[in-house]
């Protein structure tokens, strides 16, 4: 017979019986023992743990008793001073983890599926095949104690696992976000880097195509700005680069897109604008400058604006370079005729407005 062993230490489980009847103790205590590949006499040695057992008689001696020195409890259903399944009750409050078996006549039976209700494993009628039935239901119930706490065991870990997954791949969202937001930024404005106004340009152009939305492009320069960093110093050129970004950014509409194009080059796509629209961000922008360009303490320093007007559907572009081109040929013709504000229309012909 195979030796009932605690399924987590290896070594012998402490079986608690509660029994009044000694003679159904003594046959409780001997199928036990036998499991155990030894017999034991009855009554108890020394020790009083006649084959690994602990035999309780009473309910008031079972209140005394440390239940977490037991493996698994053998409970019988009648007591003399009381039922088994107050017992059952009892061990369930105080050691819900312990293994249950209650044991009985076939007169009991009537309360085997109760028992089993309230916590029980296993119920086992007494027919004299003891030596079998009993170690079957106790090996039974210490296993499925065992399964039962692996699969807690394995429910945390999943739910650690989990979480810590959640965790992982909210970090890895944010890590991605800030490495876009990275990726589409200029480090020194804040605007839109040229690479990601080249992306986000080529995707408005096939949106206008698809739904024959309008589009407009504005290409803006900042005229004495080598001079001035030449005189006050590339930080204070810094500083009006930054100054720039940020007016640009509280002039444009929600939905445009300015982007430093490099240097001191600047630009804004404006998505679903009209030329009227377009033209008038072009000159919010122009009257913008004007109006903060003497609070920057520049001194003598010459800092002016030059802005190109292109527009989809009037200067005749073909594709988003070739906008983007239309709208710097009008940026250079204002530099040139120094204006500030010049719209780039089909048949390279150019039309001056009043910023």
């Amino acid at each position: 017979m195979t030796p009932m062993v605690d399924e987590h230490s290896g070594v012998l489980p402490r079986i608690l019986i509660v029994e009044s009847d000694p003679e159904v103790a003594r046959l409780l205590v001997s199928a036990v023992a036998s499991a155990r590949e030894g017999r034991c006499d009855w009554p108890a040695g020394e020790d009083n743990e006649p084959g690994g057992c602990v035999v309780v008689d009473s309910l008031s001696m079972l209140h005394r008793m440390d239940l977490r020195r037991f493996g698994a409890a053998l409970v019988a259903s009648v007591m003399y001073d009381g039922c088994g399944l107050d017992v059952l009750a009892y061990l369930r409050g105080l050691a819900p983890s312990l293994p249950v078996v209650m044991v009985g006549s076939v007169a009991d039976s009537t309360i085997a599926s109760e028992a089993i209700r309230g916590g029980a494993a296993e119920f086992v009628i007494l027919t004299g095949h003891e030596q079998v039935t009993i170690p079957l239901a106790v090996r039974k119930a210490i296993v499925h104690r065992q399964l039962r706490r692996d699969n807690e065991h394995l429910q945390q870990t999943l739910t650690r696992s989990m979480a810590e997954l959640a965790e992982m791949n909210r970090r890895l969202e944010s890590s991605v976000l800030r490495l876009e937001d990275v990726a589409r930024t200029d480090d020194l404005t804040g605007l839109t880097n040229r690479r990601w106004l080249n992306r986000t340009l080529e995707e408005r152009w096939a949106e206008s195509d698809r739904h024959e939305l309008e589009l407009g492009f504005l290409m803006i320069d900042l005229d004495g700005f080598k001079q001035l960093n030449d005189t006050l110093g590339h930080h204070r050129g810094d500083d009006v680069l930054r100054r720039i970004g940020d007016l640009l950014a509280q002039t444009c509409r929600e939905i445009d897109v300015p982007a430093r194009y490099g240097g001191d080059e600047f630009c804004v796509l404006l998505p679903h604008a009209d030329l009227q629209a377009t033209i008038a961000v072009g000159q919010r922008i122009a009257a913008a400058f004007e109006a903060v360009r003497q609070t920057w303490g520049l001194g003598t320093a010459p800092l002016g604006i030059s802005i190109g007007v292109a527009h989809r559907g009037v200067s005749g572009a073909a594709s988003p370079d070739e906008l983007v081109r239309h709208a710097d040929e009008a940026m250079y013709a204002a530099k040139k005729s120094g204006r500030q504000l010049m719209l780039r229309e089909a048949g390279h012909g150019m039309r001056l407005l009043v910023a």
